[in-house]
């Protein structure tokens, strides 16, 4: 009976695992995310949340074909859990970080666009572009999980509109 318990107790992790992790990329899944931000307690200890949106997959997939646009996702996720350490909580990426402060949050980013850039530079590589935005507990007085994202959504959406009208107006100027 103690051995069956036991082998019962491993297949129910791993179906537990398998439940919570995206298969393709290895990350936390939507609905890892969605039991996070279910706890309602109060932050309180310094979390930043993170939310990351892929620019142009969609042109991948309309223009190289879907399996292009899969590899642009794998990708981005690589570079996600090299920059990003698993003890971490990590189309869109969303990323938890606990007992964090904002400068270290800055210096992740930045280690994160670095890194960006040098995969970005081989030449076989499907260039890699998100855009992002971010919040940190300390900037919102007494909060829950589900808020620091609402507002790190919100963040990823404006700076996703630079982004465009950024693109847009270099667009405009080699047109002109």
């Amino acid at each position: 009976q103690t051995l069956t318990a036991m082998k019962m107790a491993m297949k129910n992790k791993l179906l537990e695992q398998r439940a919570y992790t995206d298969a393709h990329t290895g990350l936390p899944n939507k609905g890892a995310c969605e039991a996070l931000l279910r706890d309602q307690d109060t932050i309180v200890e310094p979390t930043a949340c993170i939310m990351f949106d892929l620019n142009n997959l969609k042109t991948a997939n309309d223009t190289m074909g879907h399996s292009a646009g899969d590899r642009l996702i794998m990708d981005f996720a690589r570079l996600l859990r090299s920059v990003i350490p698993d003890k971490h909580g990590g189309d869109e990426f969303m990323a938890v970080i606990y007992h964090t402060s904002k400068t270290e949050i800055e210096e992740l980013l930045q280690s994160l666009s670095r890194e960006k850039d040098r995969l970005n530079s081989n030449e076989d590589q499907i260039p890699i572009d998100y855009a992002c935005g971010w919040a940190h507990s300390t900037d919102e007085g007494t909060c829950t999980l589900q808020m620091l994202l609402d507002k790190a959504d919100s963040y990823m959406y404006e700076n996703k509109q630079l982004c465009k009208k950024r693109n847009l107006g270099s667009h405009q100027e080699t047109q002109k």
